[in-house]
């Protein structure tokens, strides 16, 4: 390994592990993540299952509970050692495409820039699947089809979008029959068990992929909803040098680096197209971006420092720390032996709760919802119902009055037929618990 590189990665880690210390909230997905693991290795007894969700991620998860480690530490070590390999790969492949200037500098961009640094504590799926994408790159660049499937694969099987990377590889090596043959034998051998357990476990080895992206259609839009300019333009706030990318662009456009140019414009193509949008979607490429931009500062500018410094000045004032006020709500079941069953909004429930719950947000919550759910509470009489106005899970679309009539009868059905046994907030924003009247099912473990 160089100096350089080794400077990179040294500087990246020791800036991680002293974030990884501040306190940190366990945000929605993460919480998915990390009950679903729990629901892997319990046969179903703990946590939950989301159907939408890629299931690399989890399984990796899982591990913590067959290493008798916190499920959390585990999750932050393996985000840490896949950030740490998309520094890596962005300087190896900066490296192979431009040169090793080129390599330092957009590796250091890429580590510092804040979504990719902050989402690093986060244990969301964009990190480990952006690292597969990268991997996957590099072996293209190495003309080595079959590892380039394989990773291909795998990223596809972290986040779904990054399927598009395949496409874009086919088209390079569509000249090619055994190219392309071996990168489809790598890409399909690692689909096949996932394709297999969708047939199984609903009735289509393909259904669970259409149904994510009518998730993105609906889930919370009021909320994620954006303008098509959205990611170019955050992407500038969180650091204004990724403006170097338009000449970055053009440069590797000329050199003839097709392949590198059309994953970035094929994923901001994609992302942009879709009403849902949030910042974190922009690391899945990120790396990419970042390489267009160093390579577009070389050409107009050769001092490096004055770029390292900049990195650094507008990583410190993007800095930032969780407040790590706890609520009591999320860990209400914890450490509490629970034999019926409990009904929740939120999936932070399920990653405290030590038995499955069942998903009262899911897919999403509006009138039709609000009308299942109502019936559901009368003919099922869960033991205990968790539910809130302030997450996401049982807030309705805005301008959706049948909704929020809903939603309202559920809580006074609630009012009158439950115990309430919490009750915490302010404003809008209110926790609640219900008990059963007929519910003996909680004790102390």
């Amino acid at each position: 390994m160089n100096k350089k590189l080794f400077i990179v990665l040294f500087l990246s880690l020791i800036a991680r592990i002293a974030y990884l210390f501040t306190v940190k909230d366990l945000w929605w997905d993460a919480a998915v993540y990390l009950s679903m693991s729990k629901y892997f290795l319990s046969a179903g007894h703990l946590g939950l299952w989301e159907p939408i969700r890629p299931l690399l991620w989890p399984f990796l998860l899982s591990y913590a509970y067959l290493l008798h480690i916190p499920a959390t530490l585990w999750g932050e070590i393996l985000s840490t050692l896949f950030s740490l390999g998309c520094i890596y790969l962005t300087y190896k492949i900066a490296e192979k495409l431009f040169d090793k200037k080129v390599a330092f500098l957009s590796s250091f961009l890429l580590s510092f820039t804040w979504i990719f640094f902050f989402f690093n504590a986060r244990l969301y799926t964009e990190i480990p699947a952006v690292f597969f994408a990268l991997a996957a790159y590099y072996y293209f660049l190495k003309d080595k089809p079959l590892e380039t499937g394989i990773c291909a694969a795998l990223a596809f099987l972290t986040k779904f979008p990054e399927g598009l990377i395949i496409i874009i590889f086919a088209l390079f090596w569509i000249k090619s029959f055994k190219k392309l043959f071996f990168l489809s034998v790598g890409f399909i051998a690692l689909l096949i068990p996932y394709l297999t357990f969708n047939y199984f476990a609903y009735g289509s080895p393909i259904a669970t992929l259409f149904f994510a992206q009518e998730f993105l259609k609906y889930a919370g839009i009021w909320i994620f909803k954006q303008p098509w300019y959205y990611y170019p333009l955050e992407i500038i706030k969180q650091n204004f040098l990724y403006l170097f990318a338009i000449p970055g662009f053009y440069i590797a456009w000329r050199k003839r680096r097709y392949e590198l140019a059309l994953i970035i414009l094929a994923s901001l193509l994609y992302f942009s197209s879709m009403a849902h949008k949030e910042i974190r979607f922009a690391i899945l490429f990120l790396p990419f971006l970042a390489i267009l931009a160093a390579l577009g500062y070389r050409q107009l500018f050769k001092d490096k420092i004055i770029f390292i410094i900049i990195i650094l000045i507008i990583g410190v004032v993007h800095l930032q720390f969780d407040a790590g006020a706890s609520n009591s709500y999320f860990t209400y079941f914890e450490g509490k032996n629970i034999s019926g069953e409990i009904l929740a909004a939120n999936p932070l429930t399920a990653y405290y709760a030590e038995k499955e719950i069942t998903m009262m947000y899911y897919p999403w919550f509006n009138a039709s919802q609000g009308e299942y759910w109502l019936m559901y509470i009368k003919e099922k009489q869960p033991d205990y119902v968790s539910l809130d106005t302030c997450e996401g899970g049982f807030i309705c679309p805005l301008d959706e009055n049948a909704c929020e009539e809903k939603r309202l009868q559920i809580i006074s059905y609630l009012d009158i037929n439950y115990t309430k046994v919490f009750e915490n907030g302010w404003s809008k924003c209110q926790y609640f618990i219900y008990k059963s009247e007929a519910s003996n099912t909680l004790t102390s473990s």
